[in-house]
């Protein structure tokens, strides 16, 4: 059953049980009302004939009250005397309905009472009233009030309820099946856009507006798709460079192998061809090993060895691993700290392949005779280490993405001039596993990468 169908059944079901009662409470109180007020206006008839004849008490008062009552129809109206003869009656009254009216007299304790049990099913209401001349009681003023007029009006209440509660019933189901169906319209076209996503079709067209759930659902399901299809792109970029950088020492090793095997060479040519076998079987090793590197960090199985450790000449002498590059370029370093020496705790070869990660970026980026400013800052719970050059730049669109594995910001670069990709997340990896920040910020020439590190307690 789809989710509209359940919500518009939902919905209807709450509505028809809410309608339900309150129809059913509705007509329930106002007939009890109506029976109230009636009851209550034959007591006050009774009591004005009461006052009557007790102001007046003549045979011309009980022959005016008789015929006032006579106009009645709907009730019949007797006048007992103290042992329960009838001294006047309205209408004819049989005996057998007069014995009745003894028999409840004596037995009563109200001076109404509604009787349900009459011939024809229609409730008529019983009210007495005694009369007496100086405190001797004369006799007592009976009605008998049919309510058949009081019933047909209640049967017309209840047709009426019954027919607001159907419309009403049907008008909550037109707008349940309507409201179900519109509030359930984004959730219909996020499932088609995500068996899109499911078969690879990263292209997804959800509309966002709204501040609801709904909208937030769907937004993140736009979000999720941008993300897939960077990840996907990213990743065949990485597995086209992957698979270049591997087939090209793998080239050159099959190559010069074969030189070696099929030809007679001399000494020093053998040496030569042998070093670049050499060299690619290197270049080779360190990508397959940045690869399972970059596995184990993001599964956590990287412990540690922290030891504290001078930050200031550990940077500094660091420089010099990148010395051979940067004076092909002539580009300068420049290190400056806010104190002579800042102490902390690190994985010294953790910390130092992140900060060559970062130096051989910022050298394979920066034009020659470019400059590479590295600023160390002590803070009160942290350090922060600040590589800067004067570079290339990253373009805007790229920068939230230059951490994911696999990633270039310059897709016509190989491993050749622009590394693996996986430099940066491995970097990345490493500083988090110091329980650090990383952070970039560039312009159109000049990228800056911020460390953040904390300090021990003391």
């Amino acid at each position: 059953m789809k989710i509209s169908t359940k919500l518009a059944l939902t919905v209807f079901a709450a509505t028809t049980f809410v309608i339900i009662l309150m129809s059913t409470s509705f007509y329930t109180l106002s007939k009890n009302f109506y029976k109230e007020q009636l009851q209550l206006d034959i007591e006050s008839r009774l009591e004005g004939h009461r006052e009557a004849i007790e102001s007046h008490l003549a045979e011309e008062t009980f022959l005016h009250i008789v015929l006032m009552e006579r106009q009645r129809e709907e009730n019949a109206f007797v006048i007992f005397d103290p042992n329960l003869n009838v001294l006047l009656q309205s209408q004819q009254v049989e005996d057998r309905q007069l014995e009745s009216y003894r028999d409840w007299l004596r037995e009563t304790t109200e001076k109404s009472e509604y009787i349900e049990t009459i011939a024809g099913h229609i409730p008529h209401i019983w009210s007495f009233e005694p009369f007496y001349q100086q405190q001797e009681l004369l006799g007592y003023l009976f009605i008998d009030q049919d309510t058949g007029s009081f019933e047909e009006a209640s049967s017309r209440m209840m047709m009426l309820t019954l027919v607001t509660a159907l419309l009403t019933l049907l008008l909550a189901g037109m707008l349940a099946f309507f409201f179900s169906r519109k509030i359930t319209r984004p959730l219909r076209a996020a499932a088609k856009e995500t068996r899109k996503i499911a078969k690879g079709d990263f292209d997804v067209r959800l509309d966002t507006k709204g501040n609801d759930e709904l909208a937030g659902l769907t937004e993140h399901i736009s979000s999720m798709a941008i993300q897939l299809k960077q990840y996907r792109d990213t990743q065949q970029q990485f597995l086209t460079n992957v698979s270049h950088d591997l087939r090209t020492p793998l080239t050159y090793i099959k190559a010069y192998a074969a030189l070696l095997k099929d030809q007679p060479l001399d000494q020093t040519t053998v040496q030569s061809q042998a070093e670049i076998i050499h060299q690619e079987a290197v270049r080779m090793e360190g990508l397959v090993r940045d690869l399972f590197e970059l596995m184990k960090l993001e599964e956590g199985k990287i412990p540690l060895q922290l030891e504290e450790t001078e930050l200031v000449e550990f940077i500094s002498n660091l420089t010099d691993r990148v010395r051979v590059e940067l004076d092909q370029k002539m580009i300068t370093v420049e290190v400056n700290a806010n104190q002579p020496e800042i102490w902390t705790e690190i994985d010294v070869e953790k910390i130092a392949r992140s900060l060559i990660n970062l130096l051989s970026n910022a050298v394979r980026h920066t034009e020659e005779k470019g400059a590479i400013e590295i600023q160390i800052e002590q803070k009160q719970k942290t350090v922060t280490i600040a590589v800067s050059d004067t570079g290339e730049g990253i373009p805007p669109e790229d920068l939230p993405y230059i951490w994911n594995r696999f990633y270039r910001a310059d897709k016509s670069r190989n491993s050749n001039s622009g590394g693996s990709g996986i430099g940066l997340a491995i970097t990345k990896q490493l500083i988090e596993l110091h329980k650090g920040k990383i952070d970039v910020s560039s312009t159109q020439q000049g990228t800056t990468f911020f460390i953040e590190l904390p300090l021990p307690k003391r």
